[in-house]
């Protein structure tokens, strides 16, 4: 489905990256503390991608539902198996856990192929 998205809106494959954490609470703050110290990381990073580049943030619940082995998100052809994550759409290229948080790795993965 983010295929067609991008074809429609004319962004190549390249530039889809998608990002999956912990839903946040009624604060906006996420229960998954990976999470907490990678979005400011992503965030700033894709400020400075390609133009061509745009990030899709999807929640895969709170922490009794992420945990549920048969959260849709781990079951589904992406096969999650932690947050954060973040997929370069299109191509074998993630990112996991502590690594969303390394700047020079998200940067990398933004880049253009």
């Amino acid at each position: 489905p983010l295929m067609l998205i991008a074809a429609e809106i004319g962004l190549g494959s390249s530039g889809i990256n998608a990002e999956y954490g912990g839903t946040p609470d009624e604060n906006g703050k996420s229960w998954c503390p990976d999470c907490v110290r990678a979005d400011p990381v992503i965030e700033e990073a894709i400020q400075n991608a390609p133009e061509c580049s745009c990030l899709i943030t999807a929640y895969v619940g709170d922490r009794v539902t992420w945990k549920d082995r048969n959260n849709n998100f781990r079951k589904s052809d992406l096969q999650l198996t932690s947050v954060p994550t973040l997929i370069k759409v299109g191509t074998e290229k993630r990112l996991e856990e502590g690594q969303c948080s390394n700047r020079t790795l998200v940067e990398m993965l933004f880049e253009e192929d």
